[in-house]
């Protein structure tokens, strides 16, 4: 059944612009994964962890990217970087920075450099704003961190293991989205050259 939901949600989300398709699968994984966070934070510092749960309510953010860029794929990839960095900064300004969650802008960074055209200038600056912007109302706001000090080395191995996770993950979508552009833009030059050629015809 989860696969055949999962069928469904793709034909729905299904979108020719090979940046957006990254963003939609990396929007799919943070997305999944979400309802589980909370829960290894609990686990590893206790009762207080309990105040990561605020991330649950940036899952349907994700979810919504494929859709949004359906209609605009400049705007569900500027709600990729919105939505990744509203997780992180709710989860600082409950959890403290001493956990080390800030560490997650940077896949909201990698998506604001790999997943937008060079001439998409403004949104692009306006993907890598969202979470400068953000790391500094995180600074200010935040409240004292509520991690026990006991485990905090374990807090920061796990987030460590999947901000890699993350990073890789983006890393790779947007290679792949890279070179099917690429490749796209070659044959397009070939098929120009090709109709630029003058017609060889037999003048016996």
């Amino acid at each position: 059944m989860a696969s055949n939901l999962l069928q469904v949600w793709r034909n729905r989300t299904a979108t020719d612009n090979p940046l957006q398709q990254a963003a939609n699968s990396v929007a799919l994984l943070v997305g999944s994964s979400q309802p589980f966070y909370p829960l290894g934070i609990v686990w590893i510092i206790g009762e207080p962890g309990w105040a990561s749960s605020v991330a649950w309510a940036t899952t349907p953010v994700f979810l919504a990217v494929p859709f949004v860029g359906h209609v605009s794929a400049v705007l569900g990839r500027l709600l990729l970087a919105f939505a990744g960095t509203l997780v992180t900064l709710l989860v600082v300004l409950r959890l403290g920075p001493g956990c080390w969650v800030e560490a997650y802008y940077v896949p909201v960074l990698l998506v604001a450099a790999l997943l937008f055209r060079s001439g998409e200038g403004a949104p692009r600056a306006l993907a890598f704003a969202l979470p400068l912007g953000a790391f500094v109302i995180g600074r200010l706001g935040a409240g004292p961190d509520v991690a026990d000090a006991g485990r905090l080395w374990l807090l920061h191995m796990g987030g460590a293991l999947g901000l890699s996770v993350y990073v890789l993950f983006v890393y790779r979508q947007a290679r792949r989205a890279a070179a099917t552009l690429q490749a796209s833009s070659d044959s397009a030059k070939q098929m120009d050259r090709n109709s630029s050629e003058p017609s060889r015809g037999d003048h016996g």
